[in-house]
């Protein structure tokens, strides 16, 4: 996200955001809900002016880049916590130098947030190296971007249309093109095509009754008073006429 550029000035965005009012400062960054916050501001006349006017303060407080100064004041804030050794003004330099250049171009809420996740982790027991807490930054959400994100669906949402309902009068008037339009009668043509097709299927359904007509037929009966084997003598000859049948005359 690129900041406007007479919102690069921190003191600026930092007094516009101080200025919000406690009910758009709760609902941007405290309410729970990211649905009731934007619906909230939405359907609020005097909160959606107001942060449409704010919203380019808000994304600069989102995207805004720490710089040496935010990334020092930061770090050093934690050092109560992370306890430092002894240096000398080289060591420092050297140390404050690798803190910037891997930490300066991300944003100081990013920052912030990643410096918050890393307290609260119970692994983390010394200061994390510039690599970790970028990383921490990438991965940890924070409250700068909700409040943007929030801001910025709030002004894109858009009221639901309301449903019209339609008098009786209404809707007779509006299906009375239809009504009053001429029956297109079908030609010789289609009305024989219909006629034709209509043939084609009650002969293929007749024949397919019929088929099974005929199979029913062609079955003879098995039953009767099975011998020592479990099977009928009916059984037995159907049996054998198939097999004589498979066997040929020449067997």
């Amino acid at each position: 996200m690129s900041v406007p550029a007479n919102l690069q000035n921190s003191n600026s965005v930092t007094k516009t955001i101080a200025s919000l009012s406690p009910g758009l400062k709760s609902l941007l960054g405290v309410e729970p809900s990211n649905l009731r916050a934007v619906s909230e501001i939405a359907s609020n006349p005097a909160l959606l002016a107001e942060v449409t006017a704010a919203l380019p303060a808000i994304k600069a407080n989102a995207s805004m880049p720490a710089g040496p100064e935010g990334v020092m004041k930061i770090i050093s804030a934690k050092f109560v916590t992370y306890q430092q050794p002894m240096r000398n003004d080289a060591e420092w330099a050297q140390f404050w130098s690798d803190y910037y250049t891997v930490l300066e171009g991300l944003p100081l809420s990013a920052l912030e947030a990643a410096m918050a996740a890393c307290l609260a982790d119970p692994k983390i027991e010394f200061l994390p190296k510039p690599a970790k807490i970028a990383e921490m930054a990438r991965m940890t959400p924070n409250r700068a971007v909700r409040a943007y994100d929030r801001a910025k669906a709030a002004i894109e949402a858009r009221p639901a249309t309301p449903v019209e309902r339609l008098s009786p009068d209404k809707i007779a008037e509006m299906v009375a093109p239809l009504a009053n339009r001429p029956r297109v009668e079908p030609s010789a043509a289609d009305k024989e095509r219909v006629r034709q097709q209509m043939r084609e299927y009650i002969a293929a359904d007749d024949a397919k009754k019929l088929a099974k007509i005929s199979a029913s037929c062609d079955m003879k009966s098995t039953a009767g008073t099975t011998d020592e084997t479990g099977i009928t003598p009916q059984m037995r000859a159907i049996i054998e006429a198939r097999n004589a049948a498979q066997a040929g005359p020449n067997t």
